[in-house]
């Protein structure tokens, strides 16, 4: 197992009015749009975990690293326990995934939790040799039980990797990842990763064309260790600028950024909230976010934005620069 650094960018919005265009959207491939992206937002914290790979068992449990709650000043341990049926997910065919959250001193299933960014967990899925296959969906909780559990279907076999971001009521906030196979045809291989040439993407969501342009300030390029502002600006085919984008997860848009080697996660939303009226909130163009990346390197940036109800995700990769 080896270290990895998770970056969460926070903003704590405990608001239950979200869009439904993401609610189970299909996988997101980056062969669907090319180009460079970046996101964030400001009041970063990173939490270190363990990667974990399993072997062929229906049961496989993940473990969080310490922490302490503001209820209590002793440390508490969470495990975060992953369950496929099958066993091993077969491509091509639905998986069920359940994951139940248990305190270790307690050991039974947590049944409450708070909402995170308008929902109560967010898994984000990726193939984890290339970036490829990109999801982020929310699975519903048996408030009886306290399981949570959703159905995927992966399109090819290969390597995944999933992120699971959920907080217990009252608790701290987990971020954890596990790292699995997928078994079956067709086979999935992988892409090189290399930055894209050009901050504009023409995307195709729901049979409606967009172009999606990333800027970045004070300098194109990002460096490391800096505070980078990263605008979106969302336009139509004809490159007309759409003002009347619709609240995503209870923002105006959603960014998640992942390293090449599938190390570095920055889970992140605008860094502008949407006034109390959520439901009724348009905006856009443009939807900015603040990003600070770790360490140098190449990183993928998926972007998310609703209109019409319709979810449009553009995918951005591109290098991280060193401090001169």
């Amino acid at each position: 197992m080896e270290d990895e650094h998770h970056h969460h960018h926070f903003l704590r919005r405990e608001r239950k009015n979200g869009s439904q265009a993401e609610e189970d959207s299909p996988p997101y491939s980056s062969s669907q749009a090319e180009l460079p992206e970046r996101k964030s937002e400001l009041h970063s914290s990173s939490s270190s975990s363990h990667e974990h790979y399993p072997s062929h068992s229906a049961h496989s449990e993940i473990t969080t690293s310490m922490a302490t709650t503001p209820m209590d000043p002793a440390s508490i341990n969470y495990n975060v326990n992953v369950q496929f049926e099958p066993a091993t997910p077969q491509a091509g065919k639905p998986t069920s995934i359940s994951f139940v959250v248990t305190e270790q001193k307690v050991g039974e299933p947590i049944k409450q939790f708070d909402i995170i960014h308008d929902k109560l967990m967010h898994l984000i899925i990726v193939n984890r040799e290339d970036l490829s296959h990109f999801v982020h969906i929310h699975p519903k909780l048996d408030k009886e039980r306290g399981i949570f559990y959703i159905d995927h279907t992966f399109a090819k076999a290969g390597k995944y990797k999933m992120w699971i971001d959920v907080k217990p009521k009252e608790g701290i906030q987990i971020l954890t990842a596990f790292a699995f196979n997928v078994e079956g045809q067709p086979i999935h291989f992988p892409a090189i990763i290399v930055p894209e040439q050009t901050n504009v993407k023409n995307v195709v969501a729901e049979g409606h064309n967009y172009q999606i342009t990333l800027n970045c300030q004070p300098e194109q390029q990002p460096v490391a260790g800096r505070n980078v502002k990263m605008t979106f600006e969302i336009r139509d085919a004809s490159g007309k600028p759409i003002s009347n984008l619709e609240p995503l997860m209870a923002a105006g848009g959603h960014c998640v950024i992942i390293d090449a080697d599938s190390r570095e996660f920055l889970h992140v939303h605008p860094a502008e909230e949407i006034a109390e009226d959520v439901a009724s909130w348009r905006g856009g163009p443009s939807i900015s976010f603040l990003a600070n990346f770790p360490k140098p390197g190449l990183y993928r940036a998926w972007g998310q934005f609703q209109h019409e109800g319709r979810l449009i995700t553009a995918d951005f990769t591109f290098e991280v620069h060193k401090v001169n």
